[in-house]
């Protein structure tokens, strides 16, 4: 995935100014910043739910400024908040999130993925009465389902008990290995030091970091 110049405001304020960074294929890649520089709004456009005010996002041989339009096959997100529907059972936010597509191929894959995650046995919960680190759960298999080529991912391990975090870092070291690319967005350094590559978000522009550099000090610079 290619992301050049890339800008959005709210208002007067200018949360991403001229955003460019790539994402290899079978890499994973870290993006690091402060609270408020713009990681989520970034990967809200990446992923279709927010517009863009220029620039252009490549991927998979398509070169677009809508995203969300021409590249939702390719990609799944995993979102920093919770985007399930609260009144609905889990069993019924995994048969919507399969409805786009191969419904029988998706339905297989929901029992995979169930399993992998640990979700079998909430299915008939309803999401609002879910623990934070439940929902997440269920938020990484939706988001799972399609086999997406890129993964965006946003504070991921986020609530998750440290037996699913390393569940994620399984599933992470599996997709790239597979040639899928992901992005992924976390406070946590023991996550961003197994990036490949790494570019830090600051007023509104993207630098790319040299991996070599000590993890401490790259947090140091770019995450307060």
């Amino acid at each position: 995935m290619e992301v050049n110049n890339i800008r959005k405001s709210y208002g007067k304020k200018k949360v991403l100014q001229d955003i460019t960074l790539t994402a290899e294929k079978g890499k994973c890649t870290g993006i690091i910043g402060a609270n408020g520089s713009g990681k989520s709004t970034l990967f809200r456009i990446l992923a279709g739910i927010e517009k863009a005010e220029g620039g252009t996002v490549s991927a998979g041989g398509i070169v677009t400024t809508n995203p969300g339009r021409e590249l939702a096959g390719l990609i799944g997100y995993i979102p920093q908040d919770n985007t399930l529907i609260q009144e609905l059972t889990v069993k019924d936010n995994l048969k919507l999130w399969a409805s786009f597509g191969n419904v029988k191929e998706n339905n297989e894959r929901i029992k995979e993925l169930s399993i992998q995650f640990d979700i079998k046995e909430m299915e008939k919960e309803k999401v609002k009465h879910l623990s934070g680190g439940m929902k997440k759960r269920v938020s990484i298999v939706c988001a799972l389902i399609s086999k997406p080529d890129i993964l965006i991912m946003d504070e991921p391990s986020a609530a998750l008990d440290l037996v699913f975090k390393e569940e994620l870092k399984k599933y992470i070291d599996d997709f790239t290995r597979q040639g899928g690319s992901i992005l992924i967005s976390s406070h946590d350094e023991g996550e961003i030091a197994r990036c490949d590559a790494l570019w830090a978000i600051k007023n509104g522009m993207a630098e790319k970091m040299p991996i070599h550099q000590p993890i401490t000090e790259i947090t140091a610079k770019y995450m307060h």
